[in-house]
């Protein structure tokens, strides 16, 4: 009796269970690079990097895309690792480090005080496809700030936008297409800085 009542629990447990498709992480990462800005106008100085500011959409794991130009979705099975505001700050911060454009670089979490603070705001860093779905693109568009802390003032600015089109109309292309427009990003952004700081 006892062994035909575990078989009938164990037959309703696995009655009830719900089995839910894989979900794939995706990163945000430069690929790394060795330039080494000698001529940097910036080499005695330090840099903080806030945490950039993104849009709403950016705040999660969740990973958007667009159709159309207007209709936003979420994909199912795919998602960040972690959320791009935060990835693509760590992303700057590592990468700022190893161009030797300033002498030290931190992040926001640091408490220790600096030259000058550099600021992001993200405007777009999304993948978008046709209204067939068959073809798609990333966009990226980013705003640079660079701030002289002892004066609390703007001294410089720079806007960056690029597209890419994707290999295929899926979330591992738009991944790699995004992660290849960031690394061409900060390419300019460093360029940009180091002949920024006065």
């Amino acid at each position: 009796m006892r062994y035909i009542l575990a078989i009938l629990l164990v037959a309703v447990f696995v009655g009830c269970t719900t089995t839910y498709p894989p979900v794939t992480e995706y990163r945000i990462e430069a690929l790394p690079k060795r330039v080494n800005f000698k001529q940097s106008s910036c080499k005695a100085h330090s840099l903080k990097v806030s945490q950039v500011f993104v849009k709403s959409a950016l705040m999660s794991k969740k990973m958007k895309y667009v159709v159309n130009a207007y209709e936003e979705y979420a994909y199912n099975q795919s998602e960040w690792a972690e959320d791009p505001n935060k990835a693509i700050t760590d992303v700057l911060v590592s990468d700022l480090e190893q161009t030797g454009i300033f002498d030290t670089v931190t992040s926001y979490k640091s408490f220790s005080s600096s030259d000058y603070t550099l600021e992001c705001r993200i405007a777009d860093f999304t993948q978008y496809f046709t209204e067939n779905e068959k073809h798609s693109f990333v966009k990226i568009a980013m705003t640079f700030t660079l701030i002289d802390n002892k004066t609390a003032k703007v001294i410089a600015t720079k806007t960056i936008q690029d597209k890419m089109d994707t290999k295929q109309a899926d979330a591992k292309s738009g991944v790699v297409a995004l992660n290849r427009l960031l690394q061409k990003s900060l390419v300019s952004l460093n360029s940009w800085l180091a002949g920024s700081c006065r």
